[in-house]
């Protein structure tokens, strides 16, 4: 930045005040500020504009379950699986979908009319991947979960304290819980979650 044209002056002082210049170009104008105090001044104003811009955005309301979020975030106890098999919740829906069409189902215990489809398994840390699906809608088999779980609806709809998720959303329950969640119009589910879960009476 080498003797810049007094346009140019206006044009560093906006981009210095917002912290926008590269490490070279900042040094190399705070020299020339040591030089011009009308400089200086131009900075100046630029920054207490820039100080008022954030007062001028709209307010936006605050989501209703944020609360409930951030704490969700920041609790002490892990939420969901820990072994590497959470990678996979990362596939394109496509390719957990075109897996679970090629493996063996078998129905889920109780009256549910679940199925369920093991796919991998983490012996070291009783951690199983799994398909799960539901032709209609209606109840899941009640059950605790050993260590956290993670869902991933990949067709339907999935409801799990009275919050409906659709396709592509996940949800992840702590161990050391239960649930009996549900489905309203049928579903297919990707899970990752312990080996160790127990199915509960209804």
């Amino acid at each position: 930045m080498t003797s810049p044209e007094p346009s140019q002056h206006a044009d560093a002082a906006a981009l210095y005040a917002l912290d926008a210049l590269e490490a070279d170009e900042r040094g190399q104008f705070e020299q020339a500020l040591l030089d011009s105090g009308e400089l200086a001044q131009t900075v100046n104003e630029f920054e207490e504009t820039a100080a008022t811009l954030a007062y001028g955005a709209p307010s936006m309301p605050m989501a209703a379950d944020l609360k409930d979020r951030l704490f969700q975030r920041i609790s002490a106890e892990p939420v969901g699986p820990s072994s590497d098999l959470v990678q996979l919740l990362n596939l394109s829906i496509a390719e957990l979908k075109q897996q679970a069409a090629e493996l063996d189902w078998s129905s889920m215990p109780g009256n549910s009319g679940a199925e369920f489809a093991t796919w991998q398994v983490d012996d070291d840390e009783r951690e199983m991947a799994f398909f799960v699906r539901k032709a209609d809608g209606g109840l899941f088999p009640n059950h605790a979960h050993a260590s956290g779980e993670t869902v991933l609806v990949l067709a339907g709809d999935f409801v799990v304290d009275s919050q409906v998720y659709g396709v592509g959303e996940r949800v992840s329950s702590p161990g050391n819980t239960s649930h009996q969640p549900e489905t309203r119009n049928g579903c297919l589910l990707f899970c990752v979650s312990s080996m160790d879960d127990d199915m509960l009476d209804d």
